[in-house]
């Protein structure tokens, strides 16, 4: 990492600072409707920043992101979910509680397209949140400064999901999966069902926040 990128990281990128004033800017948040996550985060996640959401497959990426999608369009906010490997379930998100009438849904050919996809999005604005579901390839590192600078300009939160980060700097939050755990109730002589899993979710990067942090989020199978 160069000096000034060094400088860079430790400052905030620009809406963090401000010259003349002593005093951050406050960062207004996105809820993501499950308790322990929010209270770690603050409030939520950071509006008109960049937040990575990265684990290895089967972690439950798709899951967590479902969870706060659902939350936000719940909060009245219209959202866009950018898919270019159209892996998004329309009726799985339904059940996961994503209210489909405030969700754009975009599929591009490739994962370039998806990020351009993803500029045009944040660019036109009203969107609380976008998520870019980056897929199983490496997004390359030129867009993130135009995509940073467009969720800035819109205040719109841009959640990327993929197996692992790449905005690096441009990133105010980066999350990272761990192992899951299936819960099972019933026990001798009862039937045995699944109940829920629970995954290990670390804050790896905050520019918001407190980094370090780890707890275990309960999800409960529909």
């Amino acid at each position: 990492m160069s000096a000034a990128a060094a400088l860079l990281d430790r400052l905030g990128r620009p809406g963090d600072v401000r010259l003349g004033s002593t005093r951050p800017e406050s960062v207004r948040r996105l809820p993501t409707g499950l308790a322990a996550l929010d209270h770690a985060l603050g409030g939520g996640l950071p509006r008109g920043r960049i937040t990575e959401l990265a684990g290895p497959p089967s972690a439950g990426r798709t899951g967590l992101a479902c969870a706060i999608a659902a939350n936000a369009t719940h909060a009245g906010e219209t959202i866009a979910w950018i898919d270019p490997e159209d892996a998004l379930e329309p009726e799985a998100a339904a059940a996961a509680g994503v209210l489909l009438a405030l969700t754009l849904w975009v599929r591009p050919r490739s994962v370039a397209d998806a990020l351009r996809a993803a500029e045009i999005v944040l660019g036109a604005g009203g969107f609380g949140l976008v998520v870019l579901d980056a897929g199983v390839e490496r997004v390359r590192g030129g867009v993130w400064p135009r995509l940073a600078r467009a969720a800035e300009r819109t205040r719109s939160m841009l959640l990327v999901v993929a197996p692992r980060r790449a905005a690096g700097t441009f990133a105010a939050l980066g999350l990272e999966l761990g192992a899951r755990r299936a819960r099972w109730s019933g026990g001798a002589g009862r039937l045995t069902l699944l109940e829920g899993i629970d995954a290990r979710v670390t804050v790896v990067r905050s520019r918001v926040g407190r980094p370090g942090q780890a707890l275990v989020l309960r999800q409960a199978c529909a």
